[in-house]
């Protein structure tokens, strides 16, 4: 039995099953999930975003949700800078790195990444 064969013997039979088939879908729920958070996350981060470097190469954004910040969106947003205050909707982040606005910019509750303003 070729490998191709074996392979497509064992699909068959996995998916013959209603725990295969359910595990099937998962699979492609969370890979269709994955690919939207990708497509998504690009359109979120504004131009300018990253433009003016500080002495330590990292910069202030304004992330923007879709509701006032509560105290998790804050605790998961230290995690990429330090949480400089906050406006009705928008989260300030100081010490930001490009790796860090991609990384926010796949939160599905984060509306749009701009470029920091200095609130001092």
């Amino acid at each position: 039995m070729s490998p191709v064969s074996r392979l497509t013997w064992i699909l068959r039979k996995v998916l013959s099953t209603i725990g295969g088939r359910t595990l099937a879908m998962l699979i492609v729920l969370i890979l269709a999930y994955q690919v939207w958070i990708g497509v998504t996350a690009m359109s979120k981060v504004a131009d300018g975003v990253g433009e003016e470097l500080d002495r330590r190469g990292t910069f202030t954004v304004d992330v923007v949700l879709g509701f006032p910040p509560e105290r998790f969106h804050m605790l998961e947003l230290q995690a990429y800078g330090r949480v400089q205050g906050t406006t009705d909707n928008v989260l300030h982040l100081r010490n930001v790195t490009q790796e860090d606005v991609d990384a926010m910019a796949r939160k599905y509750w984060i509306k749009e990444i701009r470029p920091g303003r200095s609130l001092r």
